[in-house]
């Protein structure tokens, strides 16, 4: 089960993408604009840490190196936490009563299933080594102790090129996703 799960995450977006359309929602620029920082912010720690794994758009669980440095170095799941950022940032433009569902769903459905099936499976691979690094770095909201050590892996090998190559199908979905809430917001 949790297997499909972490194969079809992608589609999570979609439903909620969809729901956007559900849910009763007016204007707020007050929203928007606590909103959009969020929404950015969440892309861009997306792009730091695609800009320093290999490969992740994968449907099947791999992983042919143990990352601890960009994004990595602070939080051992950036991409979903910039997914929380992201899917927080949708759900404030759309009214504060969607966030709190979001906030839920989002803890049900990664907190409690991708992000736990995805650590046994670094465990079995990496062992003492992930076990270590879960250890020393939060999952999901940074830690400030060892500072000068965590800034010195997070400035680590980033790569441009590879970031933009694993992220441009995200950055238009999210694209796609807030130019769908604004037109909603906006035009209905």
């Amino acid at each position: 089960m949790r297997g499909a799960i972490f194969k079809y995450r992608g589609l999570l977006w979609g439903i909620f993408a969809a729901l956007v359309f559900v849910v009763p929602a007016r204007p707020s620029l007050i929203r928007m604009a606590l909103a959009a920082p969020l929404v950015l912010a969440g892309q861009l720690l997306r792009f730091w840490a695609a800009g320093v794994i290999p490969k992740y758009r994968t449907l099947t669980l791999d992983a042919p190196a143990l990352v601890t440095r960009g994004p990595y170095a602070w939080i051992r799941n950036p991409l979903y936490a910039g997914n929380a950022l992201l899917g927080c940032g949708w759900s404030l433009m759309v009214g504060w009563a969607l966030v709190p569902a979001f906030a839920a769903v989002y803890a049900v459905i990664y907190s409690l299933v991708i992000i736990p099936y995805e650590e046994r499976f670094l465990l079995a691979r990496f062992g003492d080594e992930y076990l270590s690094y879960k250890l020393a770095t939060p999952s999901m909201v940074p830690g400030f102790s060892n500072f000068a050590s965590r800034a010195a892996r997070g400035s680590e090998g980033f790569g441009a090129r590879e970031s933009w190559s694993m992220e441009r199908h995200s950055l238009r979905m999210n694209l796609l996703v807030t130019a769908l809430i604004l037109a909603r917001l906006y035009l209905m």
